[in-house]
């Protein structure tokens, strides 16, 4: 149990109380130029619901480059409508061509190809902004010749056992890679909420790259490129951008392993310092209830004392740190359900392939 203390004492107090007790707010840069990229396929009615509040963004110059990546619902035809409404508006369309297969990433090329400005901002369709400073607020994190900013994207509330496992998974994560990109140990970044510079994303040939893959190319673009000295992160809750929450178990149960295929290409120092800390974590429960079953009461309550009184709190106030509200009263149970949950969507992985995603 002492060695398993250990490791979780240098996540909770040098990483993750990085985010917990730092103030998080950021004075927003609102004239750095800034190109906005949004990739969509069948996204008709979120671009609708999207496209006013990204043109309402409290910004001097910015665009926003929506790319039609072969959708055969009405998407090009809105995009079209609305483009006389809005200048900033650039639409771009990617056809369809049954003789190739690919995915976001080839849109995500097109986009930032098409970017009129060199530092560029993504996020998804099925996206929308906190509030009018998100574009400012992104863009500050450009200061002191930084080339990455990470953000946050929770998933929006709605009722149901899938709205609670999809949100605290989201934050746990979110906790987990903004506090490593703050302690100087970036490795991974979301599509939906981050930005970079057009010529560290053509340099790394980050449209190219991981093309066979399913989903997590965003990561791992992340993970190549992203060091101490370029990357910074952004947890001021301005900066969010909410994701459409996932209707149903069963997909959010497929997205869940599609993301579990990209982990295996990360850095092997990341790939070992996010096997530690769930295993870690297993070590602990696990010895404290062996304890408690043979006996050995005080050495038991000595280790739940110091998660209780210790990681816990620092865990909760992380997550509070980044929005999660009410649902921090469950991270305990929560903890304890992905710590089964997790690695049997893994052994799904090896056992049977996700689909690839078209």
């Amino acid at each position: 149990m002492a060695a398993a203390l250990l490791v979780l004492a240098f996540f909770h107090l040098a990483i993750f109380s990085r985010l917990a007790f730092r103030r998080q707010e950021s004075a927003p840069d609102h004239d750095l130029p800034v190109s906005v990229v949004v990739c969509a396929r069948n996204e008709s009615l979120a671009l609708q619901r999207l496209i006013p509040l990204l043109m309402d963004q409290d910004h001097r110059e910015f665009e926003v480059i929506v790319v039609n990546d072969r959708s055969d619902d009405d998407t090009w035809e809105v995009l079209q409508w609305m483009r006389p409404e809005y200048p900033r508006l650039k639409p771009v369309n990617i056809q369809a061509d049954e003789k190739f297969s690919y995915g976001k990433k080839i849109a995500l090329g097109v986009g930032v190809r098409s970017a009129k400005y060199p530092h560029v901002l993504v996020t998804d369709a099925d996206c929308l902004p906190v509030g009018r400073d998100w574009v400012s607020l992104m863009a500050a994190g450009f200061k002191e010749g930084r080339q990455i900013v990470i953000g946050h994207s929770p998933y929006e509330r709605q009722p149901g056992l899938t709205s609670l496992l999809e949100r605290y998974d989201g934050f746990s994560k979110a906790v987990q890679y903004i506090a490593f990109a703050q302690a100087g140990l970036p490795y991974m970044g979301v599509g939906r909420n981050m930005a970079f510079t057009s010529d560290l994303f053509f340099g790394a040939k980050g449209q190219h790259r991981h093309r066979q893959l399913m989903s997590g190319d965003d990561d791992l673009f992340i993970n190549e490129v992203a060091r101490a000295n370029n990357t910074a992160a952004m947890a001021d809750g301005r900066s969010y951008m909410t994701t459409r929450a996932t209707p149903d178990l069963a997909t959010w149960f497929r997205r869940k392993r599609r993301h579990y295929t990209t982990a295996r290409f990360y850095r092997f120092g990341h790939q070992l310092l996010l096997t530690l800390l769930p295993a870690a974590r297993m070590v602990l429960w696990a010895t404290i209830l062996y304890l408690l079953f043979t006996g050995h009461v005080q050495a038991a309550l000595a280790g739940l004392a110091v998660e209780l009184l210790v990681f816990l709190p620092i865990g909760m106030m992380a997550m509070r740190r980044l929005g999660a509200g009410a649902i921090i009263w469950l991270a305990l149970p929560l903890e304890w359900l992905f710590l089964l949950l997790d690695p049997c969507i893994y052994l799904s992985t090896l056992i049977i392939k996700p689909q690839r995603w078209k």
